[in-house]
């Protein structure tokens, strides 16, 4: 798959009308691709992001455990999601509800994110 088909996946979920946004960046921040229009938000967005993963994954490491997600939860409900793929990318999902189903799809689009980064 190319990059045209990670927007197109990203693009196609940020349709569901509980999706901020989304946002595939390398673990260093670099963003690759994303639903965002406001590219300075996104300059800024994807490093503190990918900050924010590796420093919880560093404290979560001192008491000896890994983690494949962050949750950030915002004053007004809405989360910010964050999850690991193939341990070079970092996949974020803005929402506005959270639930077992809003994961069990922030997953698959983590899944099939992660075979079209394989074949780049």
């Amino acid at each position: 798959m190319s990059t045209e088909s990670i927007y197109e996946l990203l693009d196609e979920y940020s349709k569901n009308p509980y999706v901020e946004s989304t946002v595939l960046m390398s673990k260093v921040g670099e963003p690759i691709a994303s639903n965002e229009s406001n590219k300075l938000e996104l300059q800024i967005f994807a490093p503190l992001a990918s900050l924010t993963y590796e420093g919880a994954q560093e404290l979560a490491s001192t008491a000896g455990h890994n983690f494949r997600q962050l949750n950030l939860e915002m004053s007004n409900g809405s989360q910010i999601v964050i999850r690991s793929l193939k341990e070079k990318f970092l996949l974020a999902v803005h929402v506005h509800k959270y639930d077992d189903r809003v994961r069990d799809e922030i997953e698959s689009l983590g899944n099939k994110v992660s075979e079209s980064v394989y074949l780049l």
